[in-house]
């Protein structure tokens, strides 16, 4: 049976553009999450905001795609961005970030900018921020921003099927490790807003990129792993439109 689709791609590629941004979400989450910030955007930017193999369907079609899949997808975005834009810079939440430095790493000339949001160089979980996600999937209170935002998949009842998870969230541990050993050699202008209230990374993470002159670092005091507060996401959008100017 063919999974429903929630969520999908957004991808505004404007003839002649000279700029592009790449949006690329976090893990279990959407594309829908930059809606706000894409919205906010000049219309002669090209814009292509992912949807991570994997995203968007059943909770069995996560545990199908590796992150193997993820970065080649990323790295294919991106290049064919680059292919037609004179200049192309990131925007990435939670492990897009990770996917985002890979590549920052890998060959920084193809990336002009870099704008990172909840960076998990160190990942930490309250004890009910996972639970507590699945349960106001599962039909639990969640406000239609959570439902717009934290939810890239269509959440099952059914928790046998989740045990495919388990690979995902080893690769994403080991994601951050590797990203933790590469952060420093990050030459890309880059901005990290990191949310004072977030139940899932560490604010230790800021610590592995104090050292790199290269990465800005601000707080967002009083947001939350996927909830930013009015104030913080002027702040984001105000740091995206100085990143394309």
């Amino acid at each position: 049976m063919e999974a429903k689709t929630l969520h999908s791609e957004y991808k505004r590629i404007v003839p002649g553009a000279k700029q592009a941004v790449l949006f690329v979400h976090g893990i279990n989450a959407t594309p829908r999450f930059f809606d706000e910030y894409i919205a906010a955007l000049p219309e002669d930017i090209s814009v292509n905001s992912v949807l991570l193999p994997g995203h968007g369907g059943d909770v069995r079609d996560f545990g199908r795609h590796s992150a193997k899949e993820w970065e080649s997808h990323v790295r294919a975005a991106l290049e064919a961005l680059r292919a037609t834009h004179e200049r192309v810079c990131i925007m990435a939440h939670s492990l897009g970030t990770l996917l985002a430095i890979r590549e920052a790493v890998r060959d920084d000339r193809r990336i002009a900018g870099m704008l990172l949001l909840c960076v998990p160089l160190r990942i930490w979980s309250r004890p009910t921020a996972w639970w507590g996600k699945l349960a106001k999937g599962l039909g639990g209170k969640a406000s239609q921003e959570e439902l717009r935002t934290c939810y890239g998949h269509e959440v099952d009842a059914r928790l046998w099927r989740y045990i495919g998870w388990i690979p995902r969230y080893l690769e994403l541990f080991m994601l951050s490790r590797e990203a933790r050993q590469v952060v420093q050699q990050v030459e890309t202008p880059t901005v990290v807003f990191m949310a004072g209230r977030d139940e899932q990374v560490s604010l230790r993470s800021e610590k592995c990129m104090a050292a790199n002159p290269a990465i800005t670092r601000r707080r967002m005091d009083q947001s939350t792993h996927h909830l930013f507060t009015t104030e913080d996401k002027a702040a984001v959008t105000a740091a995206l439109l100085d990143m394309c100017s």
